[in-house]
């Protein structure tokens, strides 16, 4: 897909940090730099400098590919020297003076504990807090972690079309969940499946590269899916309840999605109105989305009604989190004492869920909801799910 500049993000990055009394930003976490270049790193050895004023500054290791640089940006080439940096220092402190920019006026974020992979993920980047603080020495950064945060949570018209092709390519996975589940089947065959499914997207629809990782529960282990995801060679049986929860990756953008359904046509009573409960709770929150609306009541309302059905002991974990640049997003999640509104423009998971041996196993079903001037719009194919 031919890269094109986003207008739209490049004004909301000046304008957030101008307001911040700061006079550029550095990125170099893959999700930054997805953010503030609209480009997924390969190795992850990629900086981004973005100022108020001027044209900013992508600074690229030597292993990554060209394709990786961004349209209207200044390119640097350095050699990655992981304890020293010298070279990329250099650069960086040379652009800093051409731009204006002085000790103290360069915000970049902290370290907050879980970031994107790059599209090679092998291994992390080697750019940490000590790398910026070799690099950045003498430059006197300032902590922009909260700006960084409130910059990640509203997409941009771009960003939203990317979140599209990312479930599109999601999509193809859950037909393969779904698909597969055959007796005899094991955890690991179906969450192959899926990631064959979705990588085999790549090179259509707009998407240059699809990754996919799923992680399947059948049987007695999904009435442990709320706790962790993990895939075992664990055999599939008939009227088993499966769930897969679905990480996919397009081009630097994310998707996050949950589906469960049973083996075969045979499933008990408990099961199906466990199933039936979890996705009528997930449609009621749904249907709760709107700019004004408190992330604690979105989970509340799929609470309720997991309660009025005997459930309420079974939902052990948060009703979502934003979504889009990472996995799981920075921004508050929804669940209780979150009293952060919704905005038009975030995009959010919706994934209630009930799990317990006495409930009879263990369901959720997860999707991405945009939220819209006057409501919320589901991006991902809910259309592909068990129903009743």
């Amino acid at each position: 897909m031919e890269k094109i500049r986003d207008i739209e993000r490049d004004e909301i990055l000046r304008k957030e940090i101008r307001a911040a009394g700061l006079k550029a930003i550095l990125a170099w976490y893959p999700e930054d730099i997805v953010m503030t270049g609209g480009t997924w790193p390969c190795n992850g050895i990629t900086l981004c400098l973005y100022p108020v004023d001027g044209q900013p500054v992508f600074y690229a290791g030597a292993g990554e590919p060209p394709d990786v640089l961004p349209p209207g940006f200044l390119h640097r080439r350095f050699t990655p020297q992981p304890g020293a940096w010298g070279e990329l220092r250099n650069q960086l402190a040379g652009d800093l003076v051409l731009l204006g920019v002085r000790a103290g006026e360069i915000g970049i974020t902290g370290d907050v504990g879980q970031h994107a992979l790059p599209s090679f993920p092998g291994e992390t980047t080697p750019l940490t807090q000590a790398a910026a603080a070799i690099i950045l020495e003498g430059m006197s950064p300032r902590d922009a972690t909260p700006l960084f945060d409130r910059l990640s949570q509203k997409k941009t018209r771009r960003e939203i079309e990317a979140i599209r092709r990312a479930n599109a390519a999601a999509r193809a996975g859950l037909e393969a969940f779904h698909a597969s589940l055959k007796p005899g089947r094991t955890e690991v065959d179906v969450a192959a499946a899926v990631e064959s499914a979705i990588q085999e997207h790549s090179g259509s629809g707009g998407c240059a590269l699809a990754r996919g990782w799923a992680h399947v529960q059948g049987g007695a282990n999904v009435s442990m899916a709320g706790t962790f995801s993990r895939s075992s060679a664990t055999k599939l049986a008939d009227g088993d309840l499966v769930l897969v929860e679905l990480a996919t990756c397009v081009d630097g953008y994310w998707s996050d999605l949950t589906r469960t359904a049973p083996v075969g046509r045979r499933i008990g009573e408990r099961p199906r109105a466990l199933l039936t409960a979890v996705r009528e709770a997930q449609a009621a929150a749904i249907a709760a989305v709107r700019p004004g609306a408190t992330h604690e009541q979105i989970d509340a309302v799929a609470r309720k009604y997991l309660a009025g059905k005997g459930l309420g002991s079974g939902f052990t974990h948060n009703c979502g989190h934003h979504v889009g640049f990472r996995y799981h997003d920075r921004g508050p999640t929804l669940q209780a004492g979150s009293l952060a509104p919704l905005e038009a423009g975030m995009v959010i998971t919706v994934e209630p869920g009930a799990y317990g041996v006495d409930l009879g196993g263990g369901a959720r079903f997860e999707d991405n909801v945009l939220v819209t001037a006057d409501g919320a719009e589901v991006l991902s194919p809910r259309d592909v799910a068990w129903k009743p």
